[in-house]
């Protein structure tokens, strides 16, 4: 918890050097000194401990109250007309701009470079006993201004890669990067943060948290898968533009090779029991980079039912992803099946008991009522789907009643499970399930690792390679659902046209005279999303200030 100490303890500093900054071509209106912070070593540190304040968050992001997971076929937002119902039905623009991070990832990018390019060479002899300080801090340094650049080309494309600190009248007309060039430019900064940094921190009690070798090498392997797919690696577009890169099949192969680096390592493994992991930091080997958090119970009074006192409803699950969850025994849930319409939530596989809250679970001592009449129907933040997210939320945080209670909710950004998911796809795309060649396991033992974990079988060798793309997909949509994943692979996969164009369900449930039950199957909410919604468009006020941006086409 050392870095949450070290981020409270310099944001004083911080405000004061950072303030007023809003996008790329913006400077401090309050500047401080470098000199002022080479005067003790504590401030080079918070300096760059500060960094990791501008962190994605994950938990509520979007207007301070909803998950991204509301705006695809995760999730639909109890609540209505926020931001994340809004980017749902299509109702965003360049002037009026949804999850728009482009201001708020130039500004993070702009404190690397104060780092790299005026406090880093300027640290006097002695202000650090050793050497090695300064280089783990410029290593942590590097692995930001990574990451920041690819929150910004994930969404955009191809962006202006910012490396220097402009200065009054400098910056203010600056053309965007090609997509290759700036996925180079992010792999090339992870070798960097790579080279320096530890795979785990001396003291680990005390730099929890921080990044560490294993992070960069996991934030270059998802850049290179996301340069690897459809949308940005097509042969239906060979060129390299703003928008996507040139068309190169082998893409895949350095993809999965990166993504191995990770394995390679020999120090991430899965944790025991996928329900635990998300509020579980202690002895927690699957965690590669977190954005932390001190303890509390928002993300539960946020998502809690709303027949709970003060529970806002969230972000529900819908049944197109309740649906996607397996029987145990790793068969299909089928309606069409009478022993399943019958008792829907009966012998589901692992995850869906730990993601969601249906008719019937137990949770927090009460029980959850959302047949119609129900307790937690009925009123403005009431699920629309029958359904209540579990993931991410403990019993022991509850927020109303004379025992309340916190607990740690750190966001993964990355973890092991999707490193093997990332191999798992990289390598069939490459070579087919079951190559192994010099890499550590093929792409059917990555995958068969995460469906072990909650007891599902093996997928057998004689599965196809397109076979295995479908279920590496569909595991990717259980495994990481609501961790902001799902957005941007139905977008990278070339698939989003289709699946969020489709109206998103939930479940009409009545509630018979002999206490039984009947389920059925509605739609709830109608979705739009049309072909320039592949990429976000830059922000209006972006473009009226530069000559040289140019928008992503059709916004």
């Amino acid at each position: 918890m050392k870095r949450i100490v070290y981020i409270l303890l310099f944001a004083l500093v911080s405000m004061v050097y950072t303030s007023c900054e809003n996008s790329i071509n913006d400077l401090p209106q309050d500047y401080l000194d470098v000199n002022d912070i080479l005067i003790d070593s504590t401030y080079v540190i918070g300096f760059v401990d500060d960094m990791y304040a501008s962190l994605p968050t994950g938990y509520s992001r979007l207007g301070g109250t909803s998950m991204i997971a509301s705006a695809t076929d995760e999730a639909v937002e109890s609540p209505s007309n926020t931001e994340a119902e809004n980017m749902a039905i299509g109702v965003w623009a360049a002037s009026n701009t949804r999850d728009d991070v482009w201001a708020s990832m130039y500004s993070a990018i702009r404190k690397t470079n104060v780092f790299l390019n005026e406090v880093q060479p300027s640290i006097p002899k002695g202000l650090f006993k050793s050497e090695k300080t300064v280089n783990l801090l410029a290593g942590q340094t590097y692995f930001m201004r990574a990451l920041f650049h690819f929150e910004l080309v994930k969404r955009y494309g191809g962006i202006p890669i910012v490396t220097s600190i402009f200065k009054v009248g400098e910056g203010t007309d600056i053309a965007r990067d090609k997509y290759d060039e700036c996925i180079k430019f992010i792999v090339d900064e992870c070798d960097k943060a790579a080279a320096i940094l530890p795979v785990e921190w001396p003291v680990a009690a005390l730099d929890f948290g921080r990044v560490t070798k294993g992070a960069a090498l996991s934030l270059k392997a998802r850049a290179l898968l996301y340069a690897a797919s459809p949308l940005f690696n097509n042969s239906a577009t060979p060129d390299n533009t703003v928008e996507h890169g040139a068309y190169n099949q082998n893409k895949w192969q350095i993809a999965a090779s990166a993504a191995n680096d990770v394995i390679a390592l020999n120090y991430y493994q899965l944790f025991a029991t996928y329900q635990n992991f998300f509020t579980t930091i202690s002895n927690n080997k699957e965690i590669i980079f977190l954005d932390m958090a001190g303890q509390n119970n928002t993300v539960e009074r946020l998502n809690g039912p709303s027949g709970y006192t003060d529970g806002g409803g969230g972000s529900c699950p819908t049944l197109n992803l309740v649906d996607s969850y397996l029987m145990k025994d790793g068969s299909k849930f089928d309606w069409n099946n009478p022993v399943h319409a019958a008792n829907p939530f009966v012998n589901r596989e692992p995850r869906f008991y730990a993601s969601v809250l249906y008719n019937g679970a137990s949770w927090m001592g009460d029980v959850i009522d959302t047949y119609e009449g129900g307790n937690d129907l009925g009123t403005a933040n009431s699920t629309k789907t029958s359904f209540y997210l579990k993931k991410f939320m403990s019993e022991s945080a509850k927020w109303f009643g004379g025992s309340t209670g916190n607990t740690y909710h750190c966001f993964p950004i990355f973890r092991y499970a999707e490193v093997l998911l990332n191999y798992a796809e990289a390598q069939n795309e490459a070579n087919g399930p079951t190559f192994s060649g010099t890499y550590s396991i093929t792409a059917l033992a990555a995958l068969n690792q995460v469906r072990a974990r909650v007891g599902l079988p093996a997928i057998s060798s004689s599965v196809t390679k397109d076979e295995f793309s479908a279920i590496v997909r569909e595991e990717r949509k259980i495994e990481l659902a609501f961790e902001e994943h799902r957005h941007l692979d139905l977008r990278r996969w070339k698939l989003a046209t289709n699946v969020l164009n489709t109206p998103v369900k939930g479940l009409k449930i009545i509630k018979k005279v002999d206490g039984s039950f009947t389920y059925q199957p509605s739609e709830v909410q109608t979705r739009v999303f049309k072909p320039e919604m592949y990429l976000y468009p830059i922000p209006q006020s972006e473009l009226n200030r530069s000559n040289s941006l140019v928008q992503n086409a059709g916004w």
